[in-house]
């Protein structure tokens, strides 16, 4: 028997459309086997968002290791740095409206690459991902009792109903909460990902057009001011994603939220 079939016989049996104890004959028997179906289904779900959070931490740390650093040493060494000269370029152009600050970027880049000794012990994808949603996926309790059912104890039967209805209202929220960790994690990832394939392009065209030019922002062609651009983007793109994808009640952020979509919108732009 389902909850909800049980939820239906307790309601007939509230409205006085059943007046037979017998109808189910071992409540808590069947009650401990839909419960059992809903651990193991949660189970499921949690394994596959706790693999899809790793994956994502994998991400965070490919798309860090060692390139924040880098990445922030040769933005420094560029003088007369002016973003307003990339105005116009599809991607950048809502990234400079949003009052992007190149100072604020390289303060969270320097943040996150002082991270990078740790990043294989602390940050390692099994520290931060294993167990992160235990203390989220935990279930009410259903105060069970055959004897009272059987004696048709009605007292009983209205409250079993309403911590019954409870029940499967929190599994229900709890299904879609994990449902939706686990693809946006995967979201996430996906994103960090591409962006770490541009980023370390981008910070090989920085390096090359450093050795070739010299540190006068100046003295780059609009192509070359273009690609330093894009790459100070891929690193802001990945400073706001790397913090944590949930909050202190285990949900999605809002923040991740808004930086997985901005993301998103900006390797639009872009192609292989």
């Amino acid at each position: 028997m389902t909850i909800t079939y049980v939820l239906q016989v307790l309601q007939a049996m509230e409205d006085g459309k059943i007046q037979d104890p017998t109808y189910i004959k071992d409540l808590e028997g069947e009650l401990h086997k839909a419960f059992r179906r809903v651990r193991r289904r949660l189970l499921r779900l949690r394994s596959r968002a706790q693999y899809e959070i790793g994956e994502m931490d994998r991400a965070k740390v490919s798309a860090t290791s060692s390139h924040m650093e880098e990445f922030t040493k040769y933005c420094a060494m560029i003088r007369n740095f002016n973003m307003k000269d990339c105005e116009g370029l599809p991607g950048i152009e809502s990234f400079l409206k949003e009052g992007f600050k190149v100072d604020d970027m390289i303060a969270r880049a320097d943040k996150i690459a002082s991270l990078e000794a740790v990043s294989a012990a602390a940050y390692s994808p099994m520290a931060l991902g294993f167990g992160i949603l235990d203390s989220f996926a935990i279930l009410p309790k259903v105060n069970i009792d055959n004897k009272r059912f059987h004696s048709m104890d009605m007292t009983y039967i209205h409250e079993l109903i309403e911590e019954l209805k409870n029940y499967q209202n929190h599994v229900r929220k709890l299904t879609a909460s994990i449902d939706e960790i686990g693809r946006k994690a995967r979201e996430e990832a996906d994103c960090l990902n591409d962006l770490h394939d541009y980023f370390v392009d981008g910070i090989d065209d920085l390096k090359n057009i450093l050795e070739r030019k010299g540190e006068d922002w100046n003295r780059y062609s609009q192509s070359e001011k273009m690609q330093v651009a894009r790459a100070i983007q891929c690193a802001q793109l990945i400073t706001i994603l790397f913090p944590h994808l949930l909050n202190d009640k285990g949900e999605v952020s809002e923040e991740s939220e808004k930086a997985i979509e901005k993301a998103k919108k900006a390797l639009a732009f872009r192609d292989a």
